[in-house]
């Protein structure tokens, strides 16, 4: 999966910037809320059980890891791969905030192809599109709050990818 996504992000990164979208959909006590910035490449990870305050994550930045996503592991991978694929076939780029809700219903593990099933389900689900990051991550927090009973905002404020995209200054900026 690593192999197959590195290959993936290389052409991925060729593509223009893609809309502020969102994917939602699950399988099988898996389910995936993912949330696309018109940024380059860039990508993370938040898996959290549902019903708990414990969260893992990993992040990816434009120039890649160095190191092996020792929190999220091999649902780090499948996931990225689920979403490149689908960005591929959108000759999309983004930075990808991936946030995996894992319910009740998830009573065997059955490895990282269910993680990579849900994400291909979620990101082959009708997007939505939205105007701006604000309006996108307030739909997020409402959504994780509806159907998880889940509050985002600790979340969001741990998130290596929003904080840089705060913080990095646009070269729009300069002119």
């Amino acid at each position: 999966h690593s192999t197959l996504g590195n290959h993936l992000v290389k052409e991925v990164k060729k593509y223009d910037n893609t809309n502020y979208l969102t994917y939602f959909d699950g399988y099988l006590g898996n389910y995936y809320l993912i949330l696309c910035f018109p940024e380059v490449w860039s990508y993370e990870l938040f898996e959290m059980l549902v019903g708990s305050n414990r969260y893992t994550t990993d992040y990816e930045p434009y120039e890649g890891r160095k190191s092996y996503a020792n929190e999220t592991a091999g649902g780090f991978y499948t996931v990225r791969l689920g979403i490149l694929e689908k960005l591929k076939e959108l000759k999309r780029q983004g930075s990808i905030l991936a946030l995996r809700f894992i319910t009740g219903d998830y009573t065997l593990p059955l490895g990282v192809w269910v993680t990579l099933e849900a994400t291909r389900k979620a990101m082959n689900s009708k997007p939505i599109e939205f105007g701006s990051k604000e309006l996108m991550l307030e739909y997020a927090k409402k959504l994780a709050q509806r159907k998880f009973s889940f509050d985002l905002g600790n979340i969001l404020d741990c998130s290596i990818l929003l904080k840089n995209m705060k913080q990095q200054s646009k070269l729009v900026k300069f002119f």
